[in-house]
């Protein structure tokens, strides 16, 4: 059995440090996803910055069964590490460095917890804006994400940075689901999709703000971004804005 505090003081540490450990602190990753929270909480505390946001993740069936667990995650985005587009990056040199373009929601109103799900009406009736945003996803732990959900709830819910473009207040009528995205890396594109490929159902940005709202425990606000992962990529806006990233790998200049 796994310490929580302990654990979660060495996954922050070595996320301040700019370094990758080679085992999971303790030497044992957490035995389910109860345990995997209870470091991901103790993380909150121990970090000492202020959560600025939260994130949904393992958000369709597919990836869900691949990573042995039946609903999505959630976890905290620290104010710290929320950005506006463009920005560079430092990051470890043995880094993952993944990037996954979302759909980013910024709150008007705050959703506190309570007993009943929220509707769809309510949850969407309190997001004020959506941004094209990429998250950079990452482990604190060499062979973390082989471990499945429980070894990326514990470590950060795999969040390494969060950057945001533009906002877009009459996003309701938007086809969010056929969305095309692009990845593209030094201009070239590499990839492309929509966002059909986030979810288990094209409109579930409700589904996502309750599950963010009971597994978190704490408000859905104006200073956060509650977002529904979209397909890996820059998501393009019709305006043609891009939220973009680039990264230099620490220590190197």
């Amino acid at each position: 059995m796994i310490e929580p505090k302990e654990a979660a003081a060495a996954l922050v540490k070595a996320r301040l440090d700019y370094t990758v450990l080679d085992t999971f602190p303790g030497g044992v990753f957490p035995a389910d996803i109860s345990e995997a929270y209870a470091v991901l909480d103790c993380i909150v505390t121990e970090i000492g910055v202020p959560v600025g946001g939260w994130k949904a993740a393992l958000t369709n069936d597919a990836i869900m069964q691949k990573m042995g667990t039946t609903s999505p995650a959630c976890g905290p985005l620290f104010q710290p590490y929320i950005m506006a587009s463009p920005r560079l990056l430092n990051l470890p040199a043995d880094s993952k460095r993944g990037l996954e373009c979302e759909f980013a929601f910024r709150m008007g109103a705050a959703l506190p917890p309570r007993p009943e799900p929220y509707t769809q009406e309510e949850v969407c009736a309190a997001a004020a804006t959506l941004h094209p945003a990429i998250e950079v996803v990452d482990a604190r732990v060499k062979n973390g994400m082989d471990h499945g959900a429980v070894g990326i709830i514990a470590d950060h819910c795999a969040n390494a940075a969060f950057v945001y473009g533009r906002g877009e207040a009459n996003w309701r009528d938007l086809d969010l689901a056929a969305h095309e995205s692009r990845l593209s890396v030094n201009g070239e594109e590499v990839i492309k999709g929509t966002g059909q490929r986030s979810s288990r159902r094209s409109e579930n940005f409700a589904d996502l703000a309750c599950e963010l709202s009971v597994r978190s425990r704490h408000r859905l606000e104006g200073r956060g971004l509650g977002y529904d992962r979209e397909h890996d990529g820059y998501l393009s806006r019709a305006a043609g804005e891009f939220c973009g990233c680039r990264f230099r790998i620490f220590g190197t200049g």
